[in-house]
């Protein structure tokens, strides 16, 4: 099919929605960038994208439709995921992708899981590619079971190509997504997203800064410290880096806390010394610092400045800073605060 000879290239864009918001929270929590991804960045991104793979010009190219599926749970004792999920529907409805919801499904351990939602976001697709609606279809999924999709998308009287975006990551928790194998090489257009947004080359291109919502500094909950630290501490002042590390003496062992009672919260003057601790492990992503009394603090191999990844062992000195990690403090019933390690970070010889 010779798109490129259409004055007009309409684009459909078919949500995973789980997979989505996944994708989402990984940039937002565990990703240096510290941040959601925009739809309207994404839908500029992609308009690009099959303008260049095309060869058609960015203004002939428009999306005409973008549709969301996921499961959805009608009641839910987190209030604050509710929230959470609302705010991220907005930013979809904005731009005009349509919601659709199924049910959650009770598995035999009494789980909610999703059931059928490909299947719904497939039979969708297909009956709109079928109705003309869209000359390029484009899939934001990983998932294997968009394989007969993308092959019947094939045989209709005018076949549908297919544009894949996808994501390959592993989170902090260790948790890792990948995109199916076979559903990479069945797609015209594979994207790997992971790829193209860590590309040094790309750092600086607009279109790619544009994939992400503003990054919002937000301060700790100051609410909930406040019966702790009444008293606001002095601001701290910037210290220019230095490309060396400077001598400084570990930090006096902290008290362990026991019992029933909370570990005290970290002043902003806390956080922003500088401490020393080993490496506990290392992941795909980055690694655990030792801790005792909060429970480690993870860090980023991209905050490590005088080192290579595969130069890092477990058991090797590091001297870091802390910031708090609203996401891990959370999701702990008993509401003590969490701490993540941020650059830059040197490994201490």
């Amino acid at each position: 099919m010779a798109l490129k000879k259409k004055k007009s290239i309409r684009i459909g864009i078919y949500y995973d929605g789980h997979y989505f918001y996944k994708v989402s929270n990984y940039y937002k929590f565990d990703h240096p960038r510290q941040a959601r991804i925009s739809i309207q960045g994404l839908h500029n991104y992609i308009t690009k994208e099959v303008s260049v793979r095309l060869d058609a010009d960015s203004e002939d190219c428009k999306v005409v439709e973008a549709h969301y599926f996921r499961g959805r749970s009608i009641k839910s004792g987190n209030e604050k995921a509710i929230v959470g999920e609302r705010f991220f529907e907005d930013a979809l409805t904005k731009e005009g992708v349509n919601l659709h919801y199924l049910p959650l499904i009770r598995s035999a351990n009494n789980e909610l899981k999703e059931k059928g939602i490909d299947v719904s976001l497939a039979l969708d697709a297909y009956k709109r590619a079928t109705a003309k609606a869209f000359d390029i279809l484009v899939l934001i999924a990983g998932d294997g079971d968009y394989l007969p999709l993308v092959r019947e998308l094939q045989t209709i009287s005018v076949p549908i190509d297919v544009m894949l975006l996808s994501w390959d990551f592993e989170c902090a928790n260790g948790d890792v997504t990948m995109t199916s194998q076979d559903l990479l090489e069945e797609v015209k257009y594979p994207v790997q997203m992971a790829n193209v947004i860590d590309d040094r080359l790309n750092l600086k291109n607009p279109v790619i800064l544009g994939l992400f919502e503003p990054r919002q500094i937000e301060p700790p909950n100051q609410t909930a410290f406040q019966a702790v630290n009444p008293v606001p501490a002095a601001p701290v002042q910037p210290q220019p880096i230095s490309p060396f590390p400077p001598q400084v003496s570990p930090l006096p062992a902290q008290p362990v806390t026991t019992g029933f009672s909370k570990r005290r919260a970290l002043t902003e003057a806390e956080m922003a010394q500088e401490r020393i601790s080993t490496i506990l492990s290392l992941n795909g992503t980055g690694g655990w610092i030792r801790d005792v009394e909060y429970n480690n603090f993870y860090f980023f191999y991209s905050d490590i400045v005088n080192k290579k990844p595969e130069e890092l062992t477990a058991g090797m000195t590091l001297q870091f800073r802390l910031r708090f990690d609203r996401k891990k403090t959370e999701q702990k019933d008993n509401g003590e605060p969490s701490y993540r390690a941020i650059g830059p970070i040197y490994v201490v010889d």
